[in-house]
């Protein structure tokens, strides 16, 4: 019993870092919840009062993409996973 316990837990610690990066939401992008409206227009003055960016979080192995609103503070921290902005 023991063992098989030792095994679950050296299982849970072993997880894998999820391998993702970040592309910022420029100004002049259509904003991200599909108003029609470019996001300097839409959400980005109510984000800049907060010091907050809107980005695409990306899956290295999927390349699922979801929509991330982060401090700028972070942004900064989290520099080497900020790729600039892709063409398409």
């Amino acid at each position: 019993m023991k063992r098989l316990l030792n095994r679950f837990l050296k299982l849970m610690d072993s997880k894998e870092e999820e391998k993702f990066y970040y592309i910022r939401v420029e100004r002049n992008d259509k904003c991200y919840c599909d108003s029609g409206k470019k996001y300097k227009s839409c959400h980005f003055p109510e984000h800049q009062k907060k010091s907050k960016l809107a980005v695409k979080k990306i899956n290295e192995l999927t390349g699922e993409q979801s929509i991330k609103i982060l401090s700028v503070k972070r942004l900064r921290k989290e520099h080497y996973r900020v790729k600039s902005n892709l063409i398409g």
